[in-house]
């Protein structure tokens, strides 16, 4: 078995130029670099905790938990914290993004901003692109700085990036090429970003009251080029422990890692609620786009090695159940998932106030209509006048099928939900066009709705739902 103290030599010899390795006690070791710290904490049981904090604003950007065991497993995560505190450095750097219709006098005023932030030593970066452009590029940068001829495009440009800064640059300023000007712009925008707080979130489920069973819900989520593994314990419906894995990428064996770490330090774990993306039937995960083996019998697999019983959600799903157990208001509503970048969007249905799933459980798999009937759409993701066709069709598609009260979508591009009621008015009477509403934090709905659907299934019959677990593997 391979040791900590392994663990702690394969670390120091890793050691890149400016860093440091400080042992805080035989548990506690923390790697030291101008721009963040990592820390290895070693637990009872072989448990084994990483985390990565930037050292700019002590974000947590990288965390994961797992019991050493094999070498190999190791040293591939410690491989994967080292490179992520590396390019932790990139991320102290404030990445401003100029535009304009055609980027020429943009480009110019960014190279001279440039040589300003050097010769200042401040932490900035600037770049130009054209106006097209700034849509498939902008969510790379932390600011977004509009030109005077371009700032007709601001209204639109400002209600896309809501989590960006986003300014037009005053005709003075930009008329002179005034670098100062522009860091005293972006100095007052920073600060008066930091004094919002932070979005309020749900945390009460209506539709989930007392029950029997202590439920570890675990949400794989892929948001904003970044992946997180959110998990929670709900021990008779009530919320007892609630976090997260944060990584660069992820894999089953992730996954694999999180449930052996929680059931090692939670015992009396009824049933586990797990999400992921593709088609989950029966155990199995089923996906047509991203993942490289065709089905896996991820449920089946994770009930054998833990003894308990693993029940599968799609992802799109589990949110439509979370959203749906919170707000409670309607009998028939749709999610619509249009992740950035991606032409095959996903939709979780609830008709009558029940999940519909359909044949082999692939009701809401609209990837393959969107395909049929919206030309060149991999283009189109990259503007919000693309995606809004994109997204537009898919909610034609369930008003004119389904006709629910309600849709909420999640979609980067196009968060103004009166936007898709304009567009949907050349096809559809006003009296017919549901509440249409745009959410961000899916997590806040993923993570109860897999436990909702492990609720369901448990409260059949648990012992029916082993006895057919059992059919299916043997």
């Amino acid at each position: 078995m391979y040791t900590r103290e392994q663990m702690k030599q394969y670390l120091q010899n890793r050691l890149e130029k400016g860093w440091t390795m400080q042992e805080t006690d035989a548990d506690h070791v923390c790697i030291v670099t101008p721009y963040a710290a990592a820390e290895v904490i070693f637990h009872p049981l072989d448990i084994v905790e990483m985390q990565i904090t930037n050292s700019a604003d002590q974000e947590n950007c990288f965390y994961l938990h797992f019991q050493l065991d094999e070498e190999a497993h190791a040293v591939e995560l410690m491989d994967e914290m080292l490179r992520t505190l590396k390019q932790m450095q990139n991320r102290q750097v404030f990445r401003v993004l100029l535009t304009c219709t055609s980027a020429l006098t943009t480009s110019y005023f960014a190279a001279e901003l440039n040589r300003a932030a050097s010769d200042l030593k401040l932490k900035y970066h600037f770049d130009a692109v054209p106006l097209p452009e700034i849509y498939e590029k902008g969510f790379d940068y932390d600011a977004i700085l509009i030109a005077p001829q371009a700032g007709y495009a601001y209204d639109r440009i400002h209600s896309v990036f809501l989590s960006r800064i986003v300014l037009k640059i005053p005709a003075s300023v930009y008329g002179q090429y005034s670098t100062g000007g522009i860091f005293e712009l972006l100095m007052e925008a920073i600060s008066k970003k930091k004094d919002i707080g932070p979005e309020a979130l749900p945390n009460v489920l209506r539709s989930v009251f007392d029950n029997p069973y202590r439920i570890l819900s675990v949400c794989l989520i892929n948001h904003q080029n970044e992946y997180r593994i959110g998990y929670r314990i709900y021990d008779h419906g009530k919320k007892t422990l609630d976090k997260e894995v944060i990584k660069p990428s992820v894999s089953l064996q992730d996954i694999d890692d999180l449930i052996g770490y929680v059931l090692v330090r939670h015992k009396k774990i009824d049933a586990i609620g797990l999400a992921v993306p593709g088609i989950a039937h029966r155990g199995v995960l089923f996906h047509k786009y991203d993942w490289s083996v065709e089905s896996q019998n991820i449920g089946n697999r994770l009930s054998d090695k833990y003894g308990l019983p693993v029940i599968l959600s799609n992802d799109v799903n589990a949110v439509a159940m979370g959203y749906f157990a919170v707000h409670e208001k309607c009998e028939n509503m749709v999610f619509h998932f249009q992740p950035r970048g991606f032409l095959q969007p996903g939709a979780g249905i609830i008709l009558n106030s029940h999940l519909h799933r359909g044949y082999k459980s692939a009701a809401g798999e609209v990837g393959d209509l969107i395909e049929a009937v919206v030309e060149n759409g991999k283009q189109k993701t990259q503007t919000p006048e693309g995606i809004l066709e994109i997204v537009g069709k898919a909610m034609l598609s369930y008003i004119s099928i389904l006709a629910p009260e309600k849709i909420v979508y999640y979609c980067d591009l196009l968060p103004d939900p009166e936007v898709l009621r304009t567009w949907l008015r050349q096809y559809v009477t006003e009296d017919y066009i549901p509440s249409i509403i745009h959410v961000t934090h899916i997590k806040e709905y993923m993570v109860p709705g897999a436990m909702i659907h492990a609720l369901e299934v448990l409260g059949k019959d648990p012992e029916a739902y082993i006895r057919e677990h059992e059919e299916q593997t043997n």
